[in-house]
């Protein structure tokens, strides 16, 4: 069975769209005819840091005074180093913090009014399993991705009057900057033998559901994608 998108006419914004599981969204969000912003700190893109509050309002006016709307947001962009816990410096914590956590709270609140004004939205933010499972060193990187998630489903609550959804993603394993340029070999080939690693494209099904209509009575979740385990023998 196929699933087809038509995203004619719909403008979709995507921060960290450079790489990953975001460029790989505004690839598909373009094939199916949307018009994409794609938003990061490097890239052909607008440079933005999300951290920056000036540059996120900036970012979304200039976006929706462009094209007079903003169907969806996907807030991909993110950061990720580790360290024990006892050696993070207060800068590293706070830099997890300021683009994981911050970043993805200064896009829904410049994107509520636009989304408020149009009586329809769709926001879309990416959690962690690393949240409920914990890795050593990924302390901050949690606790950031941890944090999202209340934040998302009390948006979801003050939203849902005006048609704007605001829902949560756990990806699962993805072979993205994010994770390989952390990951040990020995922990990529762990969950390769187990779980498996899928590539960033593999989760984009799963995103184009959430941003479109096919879920329009979907919102404050927290959707956990899983990977199947490899076949053995």
């Amino acid at each position: 069975m196929r699933v087809d998108y038509d995203f004619s006419g719909a403008v979709v914004l995507i921060t960290g769209g450079a790489s990953g599981i975001g460029a790989a969204t505004a690839r598909a969000c373009e094939q199916a005819g949307a018009t994409v912003v794609v938003a990061d700190v490097g890239g052909s893109g607008p440079k933005v840091d999300v951290s920056d509050p000036q540059a996120v309002r900036a970012l979304v006016l200039q976006t929706a005074e462009k094209h007079g709307r903003i169907d969806a947001a996907v807030l991909a962009a993110a950061i990720q180093r580790r360290t024990p816990v006892e050696s993070i410096p207060d800068a590293e914590w706070r830099r997890h913090m300021a683009v994981n956590l911050d970043g993805v709270f200064h896009c829904i609140r410049e994107l509520a009014p636009v989304m408020k004004r149009q009586r329809r939205g769709a926001i879309l933010a990416f959690t962690s399993g690393l949240v409920n499972m914990g890795w050593p060193g990924a302390a901050a990187y949690a606790a950031s991705k941890g944090a999202l998630i209340g934040l998302a489903r009390c948006a979801a609550l003050e939203l849902r009057d005006y048609g704007v959804r605001v829902n949560v993603l756990s990806p699962g394993l993805v072979a993205s900057p994010l994770f390989l340029d952390v990951s040990t070999e020995e922990e990529r080939m762990m969950y390769q033998k187990s779980v498996g690693i899928s590539p960033p494209e593999a989760v984009v099904p799963t995103i184009l559901h959430l941003i479109s209509d096919a879920s329009a009575s979907l919102t404050g979740a927290l959707i956990e994608r899983r990977l199947v385990p490899a076949p053995t023998g």
